[in-house]
């Protein structure tokens, strides 16, 4: 059951479903999620929050003595738990560690055939018009003249257009690029995706451009990286290491000595390797000293990185590069990159999902042509209540098969799902 109550009543393990107030104004951004941790629950009740909603079901309630508020019934239907698959699969259940249930896609404007070709034409002639303006930002930088931010608003207000539009178009443009024109397209990629996280999690419209062009500038310090280290295809060693650990500082200068730079812009340029466990460069900066500008680019950054072509790597599949993401500890602010997986609508290799026909499947990839699209391996009838001969289904061609919702693997009983998940990943039928 879902509960309304004053923050001040909040306690450790209770499962925040959502928080009013606008994303900027709290720390936690709408996100749902349990409440372990005592600097979380001390970060909402100082905040501007005044009242939050908890799902007594998935978390601790109210204590009897405590002053009750309405209680709204959640409506969400009971389904019958499956039998188990294996000698575990029926412990008992933990409570659930991921603080969303369902992954929530952008609401898009379904777009006719002759449309979206129009809209990829478009984004096409963005991406290039963009290219050829944060190559001759580069090189200005080089040469030691400022960054002259109007010229590059108005790319950053069509890029915002296209997300808006339907975000797949320019992100799937912008990934096809060469190791060559890395250095330039990944700053557009990563306006485009900070764009579209930003508008994902609520951001004032007003604010969205600033956020925008954050990404655009975020790497403008790389000028002072010599070709022959960015290009480098094998390791580096510490001297090089230590040229590039200073490009967010080189970059940080320039915005600073240019006219009409945001403090976000500011911030992001600087900051935007900095991990949360307080282990990135160049200040080892803490998660508390971190701004939510700082903690997204980081993420945007580090996708558009691994599932892009360079010289020293080859590229990730979205839902790779995803999952790669969530298992690195201590990197990310988990709960914004959880907002990012859902603004994108990808779902990592190895997420439970259930699919509109009562089977339990598990996500083994995306579609080469649709990367919103996953390819998944059904296992389990609901249904029937038991395993079921594996089927690899790509929901992209399929007219019949739909993901309909992502599961908790706790909820079904599946208590050790990494290694269940490895066993499914690595067997397409059943043994």
């Amino acid at each position: 059951m879902l509960r309304k109550i004053p923050t001040s009543q909040l306690g450790l393990g209770m499962f925040v479903e959502s928080m009013e107030g606008s994303w900027f104004k709290h720390p936690f951004w709408r996100s749902r999620f349990l409440l372990t941790d005592q600097e979380q629950l001390q970060q909402i009740v100082s905040s501007d929050v005044a009242h939050v909603t908890i799902d007594e079901s998935r978390g601790q309630g109210l204590a009897i003595s405590a002053e009750r508020a309405p209680i709204m019934q959640s409506g969400k239907a009971s389904v019958r738990s499956p039998k188990p698959i294996a000698a575990k699969a029926r412990s008992p259940v933990a409570r659930p560690r991921s603080y969303l249930r369902d992954v929530a896609k952008p609401t898009l404007k379904k777009l006719s055939p002759r449309e979206r070709a129009a809209e990829v034409r478009k984004a096409s002639g963005t991406i290039k018009r963009s290219k050829a303006a944060v190559m001759n930002m580069f090189e200005d930088a080089r040469l030691g003249n400022s960054v002259k931010s109007k010229t590059m608003a108005p790319l950053v207000e069509q890029i915002s257009k296209s997300v808006n539009i339907d975000p797949t178009i320019i992100l799937n443009i912008a990934r096809l690029k060469t190791k060559d024109e890395y250095t330039y397209l990944h700053s557009v990629a990563v306006c485009a995706l900070m764009v579209n996280l930003a508008r994902k999690m609520g951001a004032p419209e007003a604010q969205i451009q600033d956020i925008g062009m954050a990404g655009l500038l975020h790497d403008v310090g790389k000028t002072s990286i010599p070709d022959s280290i960015l290009s480098k295809p094998g390791k580096l060693d510490e001297k090089e290491w230590v040229t590039v650990r200073n490009h967010p500082q080189r970059g940080h200068d320039i915005l600073s000595a240019s006219e009409g730079i945001s403090d976000i812009a500011l911030e992001v340029c600087l900051r935007h390797h900095e991990k949360m466990d307080g282990t990135g460069y160049p200040g080892k900066i803490p998660a508390g000293n971190l701004s939510i500008f700082t903690r997204m680019s980081a993420i945007c950054d580090v996708y558009d990185a691994i599932t892009s072509q360079r010289s020293y790597n080859s590229p990730l599949s979205a839902s790779q590069a995803l999952a790669k993401m969530q298992s690195w500890s201590g990197h990310f602010d988990q709960l914004i990159l959880r907002n990012f997986i859902d603004s994108l609508g990808i779902l990592p290799v190895g997420t439970l999902v259930r699919l509109n026909d009562d089977e339990l499947a598990i996500v083994i990839g995306e579609s080469p042509k649709d990367y919103s699209a996953p390819i998944v391996r059904s296992f389990y009838s609901l249904d029937k209540g038991c395993e079921i001969t594996r089927k690899d289904i790509d929901t992209r061609r399929s007219r019949s098969r739909k993901v309909l919702s992502v599961e908790e693997p706790e909820k079904w009983g599946f208590s050790d799902w990494s290694t269940m998940s490895a066993e499914l990943l690595s067997k397409p039928t059943a043994s």
